[in-house]
């Protein structure tokens, strides 16, 4: 795949919706290309709508980008998330008046033990955050999933930028990236990318942006765990000990679910 692709909302492929929903869905992908190691589907669901959340050929990290939804029960507002384990089946219904939801996956799907397929539930409530990284006041973050056993190996963390303007250094990751720009601006050059935008980023590739005037917030989503690394490789970081350092481990309910 190209080391950087950028797909803005109106201009993601609009697809069909999944098979086993009810109601009015409208769904859009990001990535689709066969060579492309990490996929992005965003689903808008209506009220009273019922999305049936199959996940086959791997497993699926899932985000509340907007509204709520309720799974078994239990209520997912904005800002929380599930796993779905390969082969789970689980049904997932707007809650109010309407939810967009993330669906993210890696087309290399690894071998987690055996046994029937799980939920892993994360409300917004029991995600481990803290609003002050660094100390300093300009970014605060959250952890949905730390690339351990416990997630499936995957990984995904919410970045919040709270001051406009602000640089973020050139640098690099170990792993293949989607970024997901939910709130605010992020800014390459010139140009600006707003809320529903998502980049696809190659593994080792440096790059840097800047926080629109507003702010920016977006979720970022690998399949597996990373490593960060400065331009010129003068300072490597183990990201999964940073954050859990930060804002402690997630901690999931786990719930069977029918495949």
């Amino acid at each position: 795949m190209a080391r950087v692709q950028i797909v803005r909302h109106e201009n993601a492929a609009a697809i069909d919706a999944p098979s086993c929903a009810r109601g009015q869905i409208r769904s859009r992908a990001y990535f689709t290309k066969e060579a492309d190691p990490l996929h992005l589907q965003v689903h808008e669901l209506t009220a009273e709508t019922v999305l049936g959340v199959l996940s086959e050929a791997a497993d699926t990290l899932i985000y509340v980008w907007k509204g709520a939804v309720a799974v078994q029960g239990i209520r997912l507002a904005e800002r929380s998330s599930l796993i779905a384990e390969s082969g789970a089946f689980a049904e997932m219904s707007a809650v109010d008046e309407a939810a967009t939801l993330l669906f993210f996956a890696s087309r290399k799907q690894r071998s987690c033990g055996s046994g029937a397929p799980r939920l892993r539930l994360l409300p917004k409530e029991r995600v481990p955050c803290n609003r002050d990284l660094g100390g300093q006041g300009l970014a605060g973050g959250a952890l949905h999933a730390d690339a351990s056993p416990a997630c499936r190996h995957l990984w995904l963390h919410e970045n919040d930028f709270y001051v406009g303007g602000n640089p973020v250094a050139v640098h690099s990751h170990s792993e293949d990236e989607i970024i997901f720009v939910r709130d605010g601006e992020l800014r390459v050059g010139n140009r600006g990318y707003g809320p529903g935008t998502a980049l696809a980023i190659a593994a080792n590739t440096k790059y840097g942006f800047q926080v629109g005037p507003a702010g920016l917030s977006f979720v970022n989503f690998r399949s597996s765990a990373p490593t960060y690394k400065s331009a010129d490789g003068s300072h490597s970081m183990d990201e999964a000990e940073f954050w859990r350092a930060q804002t402690g481990r997630p901690e999931y309910l786990e719930l069977p679910a029918g495949g």
